[in-house]
């Protein structure tokens, strides 16, 4: 069967243009459609994180000794989504290469709209949050920041008959709309106070993300919204109607963000950064060739940033993994497996094509051995065969660990599919030789497996020398993999249509809810 090779033996689990969300939702965060904010305060109560202090200690040699680093990251267009079933995103594109220059393996943790992102890498779910987003001045206390990854300022899109030009003064009379859980408004209004031009800031309704105020603002269904420039490049590369009008405030450094005890970790990731993105004393930015392609491909180049944005390969916005959907599901659901999990095996194995063959002469979507693929042999490069072959042997194996819980199940079942039930018994057996629960992943199996490429262990097993961290990497990366297309994708896709109720996303908002005060200003509130 295809496999990834890895520069060493170890764990490895991922989880690879929606526009970059505005939620730093770690520190401020708001609720409501269409409140009024230059009326209401701006933030909740306490804009302290939940879990101040980290409450692990797991700094680099931590994360050496276990060979995998995990990244926080919001899912959006920008950082990290998902695209033709594998990962992307600028900032996963550069941290995956962080890890893979370490000879680490990326695990991708996804954090739900609104969560505490300081607090999950506090508290150890994570060890590096990368939100492609400028450092709050408020998070310095709780973590520390690395060198910058890029920059990012400020910028309103308008619609073309709003456009009046690029100084800050164009903006007199419009009604501008930022995302529900802007991070800026302080800065926002201090810009607005300064300049002294009548223009309203309005919060854009609750959940609704920067991308979609993007289109409405292009059906002209909004005056304009605030964005970040990166975000407005992408948004102009595919959405028609959208012009760039002035910037607001200063270019600010994004940043990754560590914990406060992970000084080692900033240490390595700033010499990273450093050889990638380096800013002298004048200003001057000069960044690498990796840098650089990993840039224009999210930023600057309008082909690619379309062919991102096509909703047929992104299942945030088609609700398909791919094209095979349907005849997965078919397939799996007369044998009780989960379709999107069996759709995360064939990404690893074939990336979706039909007519992949490995050097061992595997084929097909499972990539599977004509030996083992009984009738459906001379008809592996087919579609439906070779799921009817690929199953039959996956199903059979799933059955066999029906004691397992469900995660385990799955993880003995994909370890199985990869290594062999011969390599997995050795391991389990070498399991219980230390001491340890054979029918346990984590505290057995992925220990033992790659220990079968050291000469004093494997010699005493039945079956010899095996690359198990091979196995590990395979098992983790595509649970990781399962775990984020369950998040797009439901187990059943028409009953969810079917109970789907499409709301106007506009409805019950007023876009002229909020606006300038004559508290604030010497002069009349604008109609």
């Amino acid at each position: 069967m295809y496999t990834k090779m890895m520069k060493r033996p170890l764990k490895y689990s991922l989880s690879g243009a929606l526009i970059l969300l505005w939620s730093y939702s770690i520190l401020l965060s708001f609720s409501g459609c269409g409140r009024r904010l230059d009326d209401a305060p701006v933030g909740p109560q306490s804009s302290l994180p939940s879990i101040e202090k980290p409450a692990v200690q797991r700094d680099w040699q931590e994360i050496e000794s276990s060979g995998i680093l995990r990244m926080i990251t919001y899912y959006n267009s920008l950082t990290y989504f998902i695209h033709r079933g594998g990962q992307a995103g600028f900032d996963f594109e550069l941290i995956k290469r962080f890890a893979m220059d370490s000879g680490l393996t990326l695990e991708v943790v996804i954090a739900q709209p609104g969560d505490d992102l300081i607090s999950l890498l506090n508290s150890g779910q994570g060890d590096v949050v990368c939100s492609g987003l400028p450092l709050p001045l408020t998070a310095a206390p709780y973590v520390l920041a690395t060198r910058p990854t890029g920059y990012s300022q400020k910028v309103v899109l308008v619609s073309e008959s709003n456009h009046k030009g690029q100084k800050i003064e164009s903006l007199a009379g419009l009604s501008i709309t930022v995302p529900w859980d802007c991070p800026d408004l302080p800065r926002l209004q201090k810009i607005r106070e300064d300049s002294n031009i009548p223009f309203r800031l309005n919060q854009g309704p609750s959940g609704m993300e920067a991308e979609e105020l993007m289109s409405l603002v292009a059906e002209k269904r909004l005056q304009a919204i605030v964005v970040d420039d990166l975000a407005a490049k992408a948004g102009t590369a595919w959405i028609d109607g959208l012009v760039l009008g002035p910037t607001l405030g200063e270019a600010l450094p994004t940043a990754w963000m560590v914990r406060t005890n992970s000084t080692e970790l900033k240490m390595e990731l700033d010499g990273f950064l450093k050889k990638h993105l380096y800013v002298n004393e004048m200003g001057r930015k000069r960044r690498s060739q990796t840098y650089g392609i990993i840039y224009d491909r999210y930023f600057e180049n309008k082909k690619t940033i379309q062919v991102f944005r096509e909703a047929e390969h992104r299942p945030d916005i088609s609700g398909r993994i791919s094209g095979y959907d349907e005849l997965v599901r078919r397939h799996c659901e007369p044998l009780g497996l989960d379709w999107r999990m069996v759709s995360a095996l064939i990404y690893q194995e074939s990336r979706f094509y039909p007519h992949a063959r490995s050097k061992a002469d595997a084929r097909g979507l499972m990539q599977v051995l004509p030996a083992f693929a009984g009738a459906q042999a001379d008809s592996l490069y087919h579609p439906a065969p070779n799921l009817r072959a690929g199953l039959r042997l996956m199903a059979n194996t799933y059955n066999s660990f029906a004691y397992l819980d469900s995660l385990d199940r799955w993880r003995f079942t994909l370890a199985t599919y990869h290594a062999g039930i011969g390599h997995v018994t050795d391991a389990r057996r070498m399991t219980m030789d230390f001491a340890r629960d054979p029918n346990s992943w984590e505290n057995g199996l992925l220990r033992t497996l790659p220990l079968l490429m050291q000469s004093r262990h494997y010699r005493s097993t039945r079956h010899g020398y095996y690359g198990g961290g091979k196995t590990v990497d395979y098992v983790e990366e595509i649970i990781n993999r399962y775990r984020t297309y369950c998040r797009l994708v439901p187990l059943d896709p028409d009953a969810a249509a079917a109970d789907t109720v499409f709301v106007d996303p506009l409805a019950g908002w007023d876009e002229n809810g909020g606006g300038i005060t004559d508290l604030e200003y010497e002069r009349p509130p604008l109609k």
